[in-house]
């Protein structure tokens, strides 16, 4: 049911106050949820033990539904559910030996058998790919307003509570990243990280499978290898090549996984894999690229822009019906800062991907509670904002943002880092109890309360 339009413009009207209002208002401290703010960062043990105790609910549920039930209708045992895990198990051991460690710690918040869970984490998404294949997109930095360097992905698959966080290990190597994923699982099915480098890891791509390969890494391992390793395009390349040529990489029967890359120099990688066979595409001197759906409404809107595109457009149109679709669970945009990739690298997301949009800014260390637990999305997901309101949140957020950065460039240049990751938690506290209220603000509209 859609809302009078005297509903929308009051609550448009408020979007524009709440996010007017500076950090210390009382009227901003009064009307606004508290928002409670999570730090997942240190030794594996202590951010598997937060995720677990945080999202305990949320494995537990994903866990019975999507791999415990389907084993036993299957007839497969746990110890053939662990057996069949093996393979990933060992190739973690070799190359990334703490998700083994955190993965323990989160079982045992969330009080699952440790060797069961892995199994889990390890195996669970070979049977959840839907028929839509998810949308990945990107535009040449040389057609954005600013010369922004934007990458987007919509992703399509079962109706599970969606999470985002900052993830800083203390792990020694490894890049510190932001993550869209199943609150079940912390894996990447995107991301961006402090060197500037985003990507999606989608089904598809333009190789069939002729022998599949069941046993080894699912592409959302990949893609977290990925964010914690690489830096460039090209080392993401080489992270898929090396994983394919040693028989690591584990596919689907039936697909292959379709990658989207883009790094802080403006390259924008295409990669197509199965079991065996890896090929990639460089998409240099082209306007806009999508991964899927390049003829659609929403792609034409980039691609027929005259003007440079900007930030609002390019985020606006992954909400189109063209390509949001029911099963369009998250979404994310990143916004890379060439200079400065470690501080200014923002992350839009949304959950689910029609709606309003949390921003995650790389130079902060806490991610809000809402958006890590699945609470947000849940919320989210009940509701359907009019189009006006989520343009004037968008809006609002970008402008905010924007001030942000010029802050915290100054502040940059001043010397004064060590005052940067409070100043923007603070801020991304704030935004996101905005949006917070919009959205109950919505909910109890369409409830006549």
């Amino acid at each position: 049911m859609h809302m009078s339009q005297y509903v929308v413009s009051l609550i448009a009207a408020a979007i524009l106050f709440a996010f007017a209002l500076p950090a210390h208002s009382g009227a901003d401290r009064a009307s606004r949820p508290t928002v409670r703010m999570l730090e997942l960062a240190g030794s594996p043990e202590a951010i598997g033990a937060l995720w677990g105790k945080t999202n305990a609910a949320s494995i537990r549920a994903d866990f019975e539904q999507y791999f415990i039930e389907p084993a036993r209708k299957a007839n497969i045992s746990d110890g053939m559910l662990i057996e069949r895990s093996g393979k990933f198990v060992e190739i973690a051991r070799e190359i990334a030996p703490h998700w083994l460690t955190e993965a323990e710690a989160i079982a045992d918040a969330a009080g699952l058998d440790r060797k069961l869970y892995a199994a889990y984490i390890g195996s669970v998404y070979r049977g959840l790919f839907l028929n839509d294949e998810c949308t990945s997109y990107a535009v040449a930095s040389a057609f954005t307003e600013g010369h922004r360097i934007l990458f987007h992905k919509n992703r399509d698959n079962a109706p599970k509570a969606q999470s985002a966080a900052i993830i800083t290990s203390s792990v020694k190597g490894v890049n510190k990243f932001i993550t869209v994923t199943d609150a079940s699982v912390l894996a990447c099915m995107m991301m961006v990280n402090d060197k500037g480098l985003a990507g999606s890891a989608d089904t598809g791509g333009e190789l069939k499978v002729d022998q599949p390969r069941y046993q080894g890494l699912m592409n959302t391992f990949i893609l977290r290898h990925i964010a914690e390793r690489a830096s460039t395009c090209g080392e993401a390349l080489g992270i898929i090549e090396d994983l394919v040529k040693r028989r690591y990489y584990a596919g689907g029967g039936t697909t292959g996984t379709h990658w989207l890359f883009v790094d802080k120099t403006g390259a924008i990688l295409e990669v197509s894999n199965n079991s065996d066979t890896v090929v990639h595409r460089y998409h240099s001197g082209e306007k806009c690229y999508f991964s899927v759906r390049g003829k659609t409404p929403a792609a034409m809107a980039l691609a027929n822009r005259r003007d440079p595109v900007p930030f609002q457009l390019f985020h606006g149109v992954s909400r189109d019906p063209s390509i949001c679709l029911d099963s369009s669970i998250s979404g994310m945009t990143a916004s890379i800062d060439a200079e400065r990739p470690d501080l200014l690298t923002s992350a839009w997301v949304s959950l689910p991907a029609r709606g309003l949009s949390f921003v995650l800014l790389m130079g902060g260390v806490k991610t809000p509670l809402p958006v890590v637990d699945g609470t947000a999305y849940k919320l989210m997901d009940s509701i359907t904002p009019e189009p006006v309101v989520l343009e004037q949140a968008d809006t609002s957020n970008y402008a905010a943002a924007q001030k942000l950065a010029a802050r915290m460039a100054s502040s940059a240049e001043r010397g004064k880092a060590d005052r940067m990751p409070g100043a923007i938690d603070a801020w991304v506290r704030r935004t996101t109890a905005a949006t917070l209220a919009t959205m109950e603000q919505i909910r109890d509209s369409a409830a006549g309360r």
